[in-house]
């Protein structure tokens, strides 16, 4: 049996407030919030957190394939996957592969991820799903769509939630659509597109499954499908005759449609709420359907009661100050380039093991831990060491606020600091979702996977810090 063994989620620090988009474009008022990338964030980023978030407490080297699905991967020629694994420091010998172009591109993974593991092929595949869609400005699309991460473990057993089976459907429809040159979704008429591509798709899958394997609508405890709206979500519930109870929230008030991943953060809050035996329904859209039937095992209780609860997670959320950020973190509003960004593709290769997979080194000698990876301690000078994996978490040493960031003024000042690691080690990074006045020595930061710039013609990624969650500075603690 093929079932999920653990899960993550990531949801952006920051949300946008509706009314601050009316206001902008004198729009009708719109309530509710979307969650919205910083400006260092890509799918590749919030992939790599939602990744961690679902193997934490396991052996990476446990896992043999990766598997990452986004309709915005960074790459188009140079496989995000194996980037994505590089830095979740999983094994080299396992099998990677990119699903995109379509909304249903994260329960396609999952259905391949099943085949796999049913074939034999692997016992444990890491599907992770990230979404950074840009939205036109001035178009009621800004009200819509939002950004996020969600994972799951598959692996060779029942684990938490058993896959007892599904059904996937393929329908061209006229849209949604986006070209490769494209900055922007393009869509027809919104009304056709629900009609005849949405609604039947989804409902269809999902009612084939149900008569595959005579499930009942009251025997339905959860249901997790994609919705582009809330309108949309109750109708599919109501045409499948779904009890009310069953119905999990599409979080579209929170933090709105964020595309692909959307199911795997709404399966975040199913399991939240599921004891032992739960049935599951879970579909994903987009030119057709894909529709999975999960049953709980007894397990479930153990890994929820690890997991945030969700919220607190929305609790978290903080908002932009002005609808004018929002657009600066999107990059839409961009100021002069004063230079062009250095940097060798090749020294970044050679370095892989300590710019992405965070090892530094431990002196057998004298004990310090440093970093980077090197050639001798930098305390003794010895050449006899270990290669560590360095700890996430530390204090800031001491911060310099640097004004002048990459030859532009830019999200400025930005705290630099320098960081004490947990278990040693000592590090330099910049710091990022949070004001610089949070900044202070002695402030408990974790790090988090970034983009850092565009250079040597290629996406530069790197680890900066934020404020540990839930800490605050002294003087306000006090």
């Amino acid at each position: 049996m093929v079932g999920i063994s653990n899960y993550g989620i990531y949801i952006p620090k920051y949300v946008l407030e509706r009314k601050a988009i009316s206001a902008a474009w004198d729009f009708p008022k719109a309530p509710g919030t979307k969650s919205v990338a910083n400006y260092d964030e890509d799918s590749i980023t919030m992939a790599v957190a939602a990744g961690f978030s679902a193997i934490e407490g396991i052996d990476p080297k446990s896992i043999d394939g990766l598997y990452f699905a986004s309709t915005t991967a960074p790459f188009a020629e140079q496989q995000n996957a194996s980037f994505i694994a590089t830095v979740l420091d999983l094994p080299e010998k396992i099998q990677t592969a990119d699903f995109t172009s379509t909304t249903k591109c994260g329960t396609s993974a999952l259905r391949e991820a099943y085949n796999s593991i049913k074939s034999g092929n692997a016992k444990n595949i890491l599907v992770v799903c990230a979404d950074k869609r840009d939205p036109e400005p001035q178009t009621m699309y800004e009200f819509a769509y939002g950004d996020g991460a969600g994972a799951v473990l598959v692996t060779a057993d029942n684990g938490i939630a058993s896959i007892e089976g599904y059904i996937s459907n393929t329908k061209y429809t006229v849209g949604p659509w986006r070209r490769a040159f494209d900055p922007y979704i393009q869509s027809m008429e919104v009304k056709h597109e629900l009609k005849y591509g949405y609604m039947p798709a989804l409902i269809g899958s999902l009612k084939e499954l149900m008569q595959k394997y005579e499930i009942n609508p009251d025997e339905v405890n959860k249901a997790v499908y994609y919705s582009p709206d809330p309108r949309s979500h109750g109708r599919v519930a109501k045409a499948l005759k779904l009890p009310s109870k069953a119905m999990v929230d599409s979080m579209f008030l929170q933090i709105s449609n964020t595309g692909s991943p959307l199911v795997f953060q709404m399966l975040y809050m199913a399991f939240e709420k599921s004891g032992p035996n739960a049935n599951i329904l879970l579909a994903g859209y987009g030119d057709g359907a894909d529709a999975f039937w999960l049953k709980t095992t007894d397990k479930i209780r153990d890994v929820v009661g690890t997991k945030l609860k969700s919220r607190k997670i929305f609790k978290k959320l903080e908002p932009l100050p002005t609808y004018t950020q929002y657009l600066k973190n999107r990059l839409v509003l961009k100021g002069k380039n004063f230079f062009t960004r250095k940097s060798s593709p090749v020294t970044v290769w050679r370095d892989t093991k300590s710019l992405f997979q965070w090892y530094g080194i431990k002196c057998k000698k004298c004990g310090v831990v440093s970093y980077p990876v090197q050639t001798g301690c930098i305390e003794c000078g010895s050449s006899d060491f270990d290669v560590i994996k360095l700890q996430k978490k530390g204090k800031i040493f001491t911060f310099t606020l640097d004004h002048l960031v990459g030859g532009e003024y830019l999200n400025t000042p930005v705290p630099r600091c320098v960081i004490d690691l947990e278990n040693g080690g000592r590090v330099l990074a910049d710091m990022t979702d949070g004001h610089p006045k949070d900044a202070e020595i002695g402030l408990e930061v974790e790090m988090t996977f970034r983009k850092v710039n565009e250079g040597g013609g290629k996406h530069n990624y790197y680890w900066k810090c934020r404020p540990l969650a839930g800490k605050k500075k002294k003087e306000a603690a006090e």
